[in-house]
């Protein structure tokens, strides 16, 4: 990647394209793509079947298109009927193409069991805006998988096919930190607590769960319970200590893996490695104390006090273990600036919002949509000039297609063009990074919402306004293209990316 970086430097590729667009005049601009890129994520899925004795499944998911040709299959999630793969596959096409996903039950002998089967259509008519869109879509048997879907047109020029080169490189990047960190061994300490064929996101979700709380907080009940019964004896409470030794499993097991790491990996794969796993433990803690976004109502059980105080204190010890300052305030880890991610800021946000009534949160969540809509609507003003945007909801129905963003924060997605070489993608990370300091975030306040039953006609609601967002959004954009491009004037049949409307 970095030597990538340079070539596209020396070469001076934004100069480039400019002089050829210059020689090659406007008309190529609106010339309608031969191929899409689609990008799919496979995010998480929710209350799947269970398929072994022990009430659980070891979960992957296959994707084929409709001609039976395997696109991608993710990695195995052991031991959950709730699995996250955050997984991402292209998948080129020139027309519409339908696409399977099956999710099957990984057994070590014997065939593997069917969990469940869903569809998805990939049209370029229906991503015409070039938004990212999320799709909770329904398995045939029980439960549901989320889907994040975008798409960029494929682009006959130097800058598009650089920035897709650079973006395979970070992928397989990801594929091979996510490789080591599921195949890291376990000490043989933590292998008498859990199994010998021990992947790292079961490390992280059996030292970070309801049951490591409850066994910490039950023994501290039980001393309670036996101190009544014991003279002149005082309560005990929990300590920090307590806290603290109820996660040694895991800092062990970190230790004994970081030091076989730092003998054989460079420092920049080290400190990827370490990343990685501290995402995975933000995931593990954010999955803890909330329910996935969604517009239903949550059957997972919220925290109480004294449960999350504990989630917050591991947490504090888990950042200080990953950015491993010594004495003298060096950082031997993770930086700070890493750590501090959008993901650690929305969770320490929930300290204010997490035992608040149904009411505020309520009242909070739409101020804070408010506002963002606010914003939105002043950015596409700023851009288009606001007597261009009243034109923008006419075409509002057509241009959302179904499922966008099914409750989340409308986002770009990441396309080739914003993410293809170190710089855009540093500037991308550090944008992500303000916006979520800036403003605590909506999305967090609906995931509490979804443990109040209380609040369901409420998210059904924010779900229709989302997509009413989506549509005013999607249709503004793509008058801004037409304008700028010059075809409202000439009576031109295409939308926008060179797509024919209907």
């Amino acid at each position: 990647m970095q030597e990538l970086d340079k070539l596209e430097k020396t070469m001076n590729v934004d100069a480039c394209a400019a002089i050829l667009n210059k020689v090659d005049g406007p008309k190529k601009q609106v010339r309608r793509p031969a191929k899409y890129v689609f990008t799919i994520k496979i995010v998480e899925a929710e209350e799947i079947k269970a398929c072994d004795p022990n009430g659980t499944s070891d979960p992957y998911v296959v994707l084929v298109d409709e001609y039976q040709k395997r696109l991608h299959k993710t990695r195995i999630i052991m031991r959950t009927l709730s699995p996250r793969w955050d997984e991402s596959v292209d998948v080129t096409v020139s027309g519409p193409l339908n696409i399977v996903a099956t999710i099957w039950d990984y057994d070590t002998f014997g065939d593997h069991d069917f969990v469940g089967r869903t569809s998805l259509k990939l049209d370029p008519l229906h991503f015409s805006d070039y938004l990212p869109r999320e799709f909770w879509l329904d398995l045939d048997t029980q439960g549901r998988i989320l889907f994040r879907v975008s798409m960029e047109g494929e682009r006959d020029d130097i800058q598009f096919y650089l920035g897709k080169a650079f973006r395979h490189l970070k992928r397989t990047e990801r594929d091979m930190v996510r490789k080591i960190t599921d195949k890291v061994r376990c000490p043989y300490r933590v292998r008498n607590m859990l199994s010998n064929n021990l992947q790292l996101s079961r490390q992280i979700n059996a030292s970070l769960s309801y049951e490591a709380l409850r066994g910490l907080l039950g023994r501290n009940l039980a001393s309670q319970v036996n101190s009544f019964f014991k003279r002149n004896s005082t309560v005990p409470v929990l300590t920090d200590a307590d806290v603290e030794n109820a996660l040694q499993s895991l800092f062990s097991y970190f230790n004994d893996n970081f030091s076989t790491m730092k003998e054989t990996l460079t420092d920049a794969t080290m400190v990827a490695v370490m990343t990685r796993l501290w995402k995975e433990v933000l995931m593990a803690i954010e999955a803890l104390v909330v329910p996935p976004l969604s517009d239903k109502p949550s059957s997972q059980r919220p925290l109480n006090q004294r449960e999350l105080d504990v989630v917050f204190k591991w947490l504090k010890l888990l950042y200080s273990f990953f950015n491993a300052q010594d004495e003298s305030g060096e950082v031997l880890g993770v930086p700070a600036e890493v750590l501090k991610s959008p993901k650690y800021h929305e969770l320490n946000t929930l300290n204010f919002f997490y035992f608040d009534s149904t009411e505020n949160l309520i009242r909070t969540s739409e101020r804070i949509a408010a506002a963002t809509a606010q914003r939105q609507q002043q950015q596409l003003q700023g851009q288009m000039g606001s007597s261009r945007l009243l034109a923008a909801p006419a075409l509002g129905g057509a241009a959302a297609g179904p499922g966008f963003a099914s409750m989340g924060t409308i986002r770009r997605g990441k396309s080739i063009m914003m993410s293809r070489n170190l710089g855009t993608m540093r500037r991308a990370k550090e944008e992500k990074r303000k916006e979520a300091q800036a403003d605590p975030s909506d999305d967090m306040i609906l995931r509490i919402l979804r443990m109040r039953p209380e609040a369901a006609s409420y998210l059904k609601e924010r779900h229709r306004q989302k997509e009413r967002m989506a549509a005013a959004a999607a249709a503004a954009l793509i008058v801004k293209q037409s304008v700028s491009q010059g075809w409202n004037s000439g009576g031109a049949s295409f939308g926008r990316g060179g797509i024919p409307r209907r």
